[in-house]
């Protein structure tokens, strides 16, 4: 869908913002020391677990996006 950046390719992933990002923590993360999602892209074929922590990440809040779950294809 949105080849191969992310949804909000826009967002800067400076070292500040990426401090901000929950994807390391979330258990969703298909793969450690990989962050911002939102802005990177997903990782094809990889399916959504049971909890994500999107929604709760100080990125997506500040900049209010829509949607959930940036990780998966």
């Amino acid at each position: 869908m949105y080849g191969n950046q992310g949804k909000y390719f826009g967002i800067c992933t400076s070292y500040h913002h990426s401090k901000g990002c929950s994807c390391q923590a979330c258990p969703s993360c298909p793969e450690k020391g990989r962050y911002m999602f939102c802005s990177k892209g997903k990782i094809p074929g990889h399916e959504k677990r049971a909890v994500c922590l999107c929604r709760e990440c100080e990125i997506y809040r500040k900049f209010r996006f829509e949607g959930d779950c940036f990780c998966t294809g």
